[in-house]
């Protein structure tokens, strides 16, 4: 029987400090969690084990001197093979904490996020002018020494206030009434469409790579039309837009909105409390709203072996499941553990705008 300890310690994360990897530190790393969502600012929890004893000292507290493990110190972390690891996070250390009690060891704990963080930090009321989502995530860009990497999104978005909002909460509201995503690769800001977004590509199977899965296809929340109307004060005038056909993303099968319209009959969302003053800006409004709708017909919560490949934007095939549920899908979610006693796992959501044929 293969050695449960000898197999969590090779997919042991190895942690990087100042841009260096750190035996001590990667060798009293007891546990880890990295999350990453839609939206982008991955946060990262290292637990470590605080009490250790080196050579013929006696037990000490460990990362005291604060030459390594202390706040605003750069930290990445890397998993994979031992010959070929891969950066899952890349940041800088906000938050430290210390657990004491009776029934166990002391642990040391190391909080920390990706390069976004600096984005939500600060509030700011502003009035934008002529302005595209392009050039406002390429000043984020600069703003935060990333390499700004934007497919599209050129299209003027007309007057914009920034009322009390962070700049990351002021982007990511702009690029959700678009249907767009931006994440932070290693150095890059990746700032994109949804439909255009594809992070790499993996195969999942049942009981082999696929650990675990839960799939949902649910018509509670589809809808065959979405319309958007609004007000342009200068002109007094009603504006107004429709969509109803979808960016699906990847995978093939039956839509929600057909099987809705079958099963149901069909059924109409509106959205009427947008500030939109033009037909374009409640046209564009209207289609985010349906793909976003569309896309989340089928969801599924799952677990595979750890894999620095599935991010968010990655587009995932999984088999072994059934006729009408193996399909490819789009990671919205990743969660990386560690632990000594499981190894390295992924959790994830995903999610596909199409159910197979039975």
């Amino acid at each position: 029987m293969p050695d449960a300890t000898s197999h969590t310690e090779h997919h042991r994360p190895t942690v990087r400090i100042f841009g260096r990897a750190d035996a001590r530190v990667t060798g009293l790393v007891s546990s880890m969690r990295m999350d990453e969502t839609e939206g982008g600012l991955c946060s990262l929890e290292l637990r470590f084990e605080a009490l250790a004893r080196y050579a013929d000292t006696a037990a000490e507290l460990v990362f005291e001197d604060e030459q390594l493990l202390r706040l605003g110190a750069p930290i990445g972390v890397y998993t994979g093979p031992e010959s070929a690891p891969q950066e899952i996070f890349s940041g800088v250390i906000t938050g430290i904490e210390a657990v004491f009690a009776h029934d166990s060891a002391p642990e040391f704990i190391v909080l920390a996020e990706d390069s976004l963080q600096k984005a939500r930090l600060a509030r700011r009321t502003l009035v934008h002018g002529t302005l595209t989502l392009a050039e406002l995530a390429e000043k984020l860009a600069r703003d935060l020494g990333l390499t700004p990497v934007i497919t599209g999104l050129r299209e003027p978005l007309g007057l914009q206030v920034q009322w009390n909002e962070s700049d990351l909460a002021f982007i990511r509201r702009l690029l959700a009434s678009r249907d767009a995503d931006l994440q932070v690769t290693g150095d890059e800001l990746h700032v994109s469409p949804r439909s255009e977004v594809r992070r790499g590509t993996l195969e999942l199977n049942l009981y082999a790579e696929l650990r675990r899965v839960r799939v949902t296809a649910d018509l509670a929340h589809q809808a065959t039309e979405v319309t958007c109307t609004g007000w342009n004060a200068l002109q007094g005038a009603a504006v107004s837009g429709r969509s109803a056909s979808a960016r699906p993303g990847p995978g093939a099968g039956r839509t929600g909105a057909e099987l809705l319209k079958q099963a149901l009959g069909p059924r109409a969302e509106h959205l009427g409390a947008l500030p939109v003053s033009t037909n374009d800006e409640a046209t564009a409004m209207a289609r985010a709203a349906f793909d976003a709708r569309a896309r989340r017909f089928v969801c599924i919560d799952a677990t595979a072996e750890g894999t620095p490949a599935l991010r968010v934007g990655t587009h995932v095939r999984l088999s072994g499941l059934s006729p009408r549920f193996d399909n490819t899908y789009y990671v919205v979610r990743a969660s990386h553990r560690y632990d000594t006693l499981h190894g390295y796992e992924t959790d994830f959501e995903a999610e596909c705008a199409f159910l197979g044929e039975p």
